[in-house]
């Protein structure tokens, strides 16, 4: 850590010169903090946030920095290609990049903008950085369980080795920070103009800071040591009713269409959606793909604003090239069940199993990529065909299709970050009925079925918004869907499975939810196993990241992703 703490110093440094060109004359080769622009300084924490939140490094256009090893892979959004196991996918050194933005970016600015604030009574600004530093400490207990932060930041006092504090106690500081938030955001002072999140609205801040709450409290709520007290803090921020519950206070990142710089387009859009066509890297998960398609026996209205796919049949994929789709030639694997995907299915759907780490094929141009949801792609219209002996209306768009993508088309890459949308507060309000008793099972099933509603409505928005309409004819209705899913809940012994699959579902782009949802509930139950039989121990947290296991004295790396965070007392056997 020392090594980084002297790259903190030398950013600040370097920031508060990019800051303010008026600085002092006197000594014109020092410059201070006090000279720093709060607004400018404001902007770029919030910025380094998304980038943060996405695992993206800098102006890097693979997009896979950490994506294709972070969280989303853990559950099965993504493909985890790079090893067998977890522990040979999942190393250390690729977390250093959500590590360096976390403490090196986004909280060192903050600790220096959050006293700027204070003596400029700029109350918004420090209000919404002190929301970005919960949610950060939060996420990465979350994620790596006990981490720096009482020493943390510490460099330039000479503390180099800062030790980690228990994961509890940052989520309780965290959440007296979100109340020391609302109090600033409540406050007079100057606005916050340069806001790319709210544009400067504190009360929608202040819902984001509950929201959080909320959040934090769901996860502590597994323990039952402290159920009752998560249950009595849950239960009022419900009551309450200030938090996300409209699309009009989502919290999001939204990407644009420029070229320079690179990390303008949403990075799987430029993960998959390349220059030229066949280079995009990565995979779609085989399970989320099915699930999301038809897994519960009818189709989801969502699949075809959340993939494309680049071939209408397997077999249009390999008179492409023969080699594309080298695993059709492999055997279904003994334990992986009758309804669980492998390889691939029709109609033309490719992705990658959970821990296939068998190389990459000639497949760029016939793999399914990303959609318009929430990645700014293309919506898939394409005509489908689940009988091959049905009647090809010869209109170049039937089951043998072929129409590989390449940078530009659907949304060009004008996507978001789904970081808290309004739906998850339905699906936590079921959750809640279901796993605490805060509500009946009717409460749960009201909220399961608006949540999914208003998941629907707001990913075809977005294609809509982005001229990617899907043809009514081409999707399940909505109250369709919503009906089938209700008597799924209706007819099962595990409701909260019914739920939480759903919720998972509504989560595409949003693997943090999706792996703290997985570690609270065991849900969703069916998902599809590692490729392998013995694919090792599943990763209840991930290892700490190279750049502080090896730099920080103070530190004991894991052995294996078996240590579970603070709050996790789920006694399941996950996969």
């Amino acid at each position: 850590m020392k090594k980084i703490y002297k790259y903190f110093t030398l950013t600040l440094i370097l920031f508060a010169m990019s800051c303010n060109m008026d600085r002092d004359l006197d000594n014109p080769n020092e410059a201070s903090t006090s000279q720093a622009n709060v607004d400018l300084l404001m902007n770029k924490i919030q910025l380094d946030f998304a980038a943060f939140y996405s695992l993206v490094s800098g102006n890097d256009i693979s997009g896979v920095t950490g994506t294709n090893v972070g969280v989303n892979q853990v559950v099965r959004m993504m493909a985890m290609i790079s090893g067998s196991t977890y522990e040979r996918a999942l190393i250390s050194q690729n977390f250093d990049q959500m590590w360096t933005r976390a403490y090196q970016d986004v909280l060192i600015n903050i600790e220096t903008l959050l006293p700027m604030a204070k003596d400029g009574n700029f109350m918004v600004h420090s209000g919404s950085a002190k929301v970005l530093k919960a949610y950060i400490y939060i996420t990465l207990v979350d994620v790596f369980g006990d981490v720096p932060k009482t020493e943390a930041l510490q460099g330039t006092t000479g503390v180099f080795n800062p030790k980690a504090d228990p994961g509890a106690q940052i989520y309780a500081e965290a959440i007296a920070l979100l109340d020391e938030a609302k109090t600033d955001l409540a406050a007079s002072g100057h606005g916050l103009d340069r806001d790319i999140y709210y544009g400067g609205d504190t009360d929608k801040w202040i819902t984001l800071a509950n929201s959080l709450k909320l959040k934090a409290w769901m996860n502590i709520s597994t323990d039952p040591a402290r159920k009752a007290e998560a249950v009595t803090a849950i239960t009022a921020l419900l009551a309450d009713g200030d938090l996300i519950d409209t699309d009009a206070e989502e919290f999001t990142y939204k990407y644009g269409t420029a070229d320079i710089p690179a990390r303008s387009r949403h990075p799987q859009y430029r993960q998959f959606y390349t220059p030229a066509e066949g280079n995009g890297t990565g995979y779609v998960g085989n399970y989320y793909l099915k699930e999301a398609y038809n897994g519960k026996g009818i189709e989801d209205p969502r699949w075809r604003y959340y993939f494309f796919r680049q071939v209408g049949s397997i077999d249009q994929a390999l008179s492409i090239d023969g080699e594309s789709v080298p695993c059709v030639l492999n055997p279904k694997p003994l334990h992986y069940g009758t309804g669980t995907p492998f390889c691939t299915f029709e109609p033309g759907f490719f992705g990658r199993d959970h821990g296939d780490a068998s190389g990459t094929p000639p497949d760029g141009t016939v793999k399914t990529v990303v959609g318009v949801y929430p990645a700014g792609g293309l919506a898939d219209t394409n005509i489908t065909y689940t009988n091959p002996d049905d009647e090809r209306p010869g209109d170049g768009k039937g089951a043998d299709f072929y129409l590989p993508v390449v940078q530009g088309l659907g949304g060009n890459g004008k996507g978001i970050e789904p970081i808290f949308m309004s739906f998850f507060i339905d699906f936590i309000k079921a959750e809640a009925a279901l796993r605490l008793g805060i509500g009946t099972p009717a409460d749960a099933k009201a909220s399961m079925t608006t949540g999914i509603d208003k998941s629907i409505n707001r990913v075809k928005a977005m294609g809509e918004s982005l001229g990617q309409t899907v043809p009514e004819s081409m999707v399940a209705s909505a109250p369709d869907y919503k009906i089938f899913v209700g008597n799924l809940f209706d007819a099962s012994d595990d409701k909260l499975d019914v739920v939480m699959k759903e919720y998972y579902l509504a989560l595409f782009g949003n693997g943090i939810e999706a792996y703290n949802l997985y570690r609270r509930t065991s849900s969703p139950k069916n998902i599809q196993p590692m490729l392998a039989l013995n694919g090792g121990k599943f990763a209840m947290s991930l290892i700490y990241p190279a750049v502080y296991a090896n730099l920080n004295g103070s530190v004991t790396q894991k052995t294996d992703g078996s240590v579970k965070v603070f709050w996790d007392k789920n006694p399941d056997d996950l996969k």
